[in-house]
């Protein structure tokens, strides 16, 4: 069936702000309804709720990797990594350090589309079957399946890297947590470079807020053709319930605005803002900082 883009967004937006408020039955009467009329996110959160408890979003490596991979990701990415290979090029690291690199989407054409080679490269990604996948396509990257705050919480005071860099990924990280191991890092790097999504600043529970959650997920699923069913039940559905309900979300997603003062709050100075691409969920936006006690820029 074909979906019904605005009638199914008006449901879920409804469906959303009755999860939020613990009518379920309510909740699955209306997703029921967009799911009849072909919305892949209803029936990605009906399945989602019929299970015992809400898994974290990056639980099923296949739903992530169809996700990052569809359609509308493509381009995202393509400019991301165009980006970042200027930046090296630009920088000269001679070390670097990817935070929650993944499978090294972002991170592999950008090193083979710079001019410079990158003699030292560290990774940090916890899922081990994403962290294989980045092994194969850089070999020589040295991979540490762990999260970055207990990363950070273990290196040695020597420990150092020209740049670090962390593409959609400093998101999942719950902020209090994030600002700790960010200020740790500050220690060791010379350059952060953060690519995240600038989403609307609206508050939460509003009717504006669910409107905003609604559209953006529901184009997110849309985009990813064939495998949307997959994505909205396997990635998506668990990421939205994580921002609704979940004991522990698993997304802590923020204006652009916000993260520079977050990473002022860490112990960065933001030397550069750059516009990265217009994606469909949020315009994608860089960050480049440095330490505030930084002699240089």
């Amino acid at each position: 069936m074909v979906a019904n883009t605005h009638e199914c967004s008006s449901l879920l937006a409804r469906a959303l702000g009755a999860l939020q408020g613990g009518d379920d039955g309510e909740a699955r009467g209306l997703l029921n309804m967009a799911s009849e009329r072909g919305s892949p996110m209803a029936s990605g959160l009906l399945h989602a709720l019929a299970g015992s408890e809400v898994s974290n979003a990056y639980d099923q490596p296949r739903a992530f990797e169809r996700f990052i991979r569809g359609a509308g990701n493509r381009a995202l990415y393509d400019a991301v990594s165009a980006e970042l290979a200027r930046l090296y090029t630009a920088h000269v690291p001679r070390s670097l350090l990817d935070i929650g690199a993944g499978d090294g989407m972002a991170l592999a054409p950008a090193i083979d589309a710079s001019d410079h080679v990158i003699p030292q490269l560290d990774v940090v990604e916890p899922n081990s079957a994403l962290l294989a996948r980045l092994k194969a396509v850089l070999p020589t990257a040295e991979g540490n399946e762990t999260t970055l705050e207990q990363f950070v919480s273990a290196l040695p005071a020597e420990a150092h890297w020209d740049v670090a860099q962390s593409t959609f990924a400093l998101q999942s990280i719950v902020p209090a947590t994030r600002k700790a191991a960010l200020r740790l890092l500050s220690a060791h790097v010379d350059r952060l470079v953060v690519v995240e999504f600038d989403v609307p600043d609206l508050v939460a529970g509003t009717s504006e807020y669910y409107d905003s959650l609604a559209a953006r997920y529901e184009q997110a699923a849309a985009d990813c053709g064939e495998d949307a069913d997959l994505v909205a039940g396997g990635f998506l559905a668990p990421m939205l319930l994580g921002q609704l309900r979940a004991a522990a979300p698993s997304n802590y997603e923020q204006p652009m605005s916000a993260w520079i003062t977050e990473l002022a709050e860490a112990g960065f100075r933001v030397v550069r803002m750059a516009h990265v691409h217009p994606y469909s969920w949020a315009d994608a936006f860089l960050l480049e900082a440095v330490p505030a006690e930084h002699p240089f820029e």
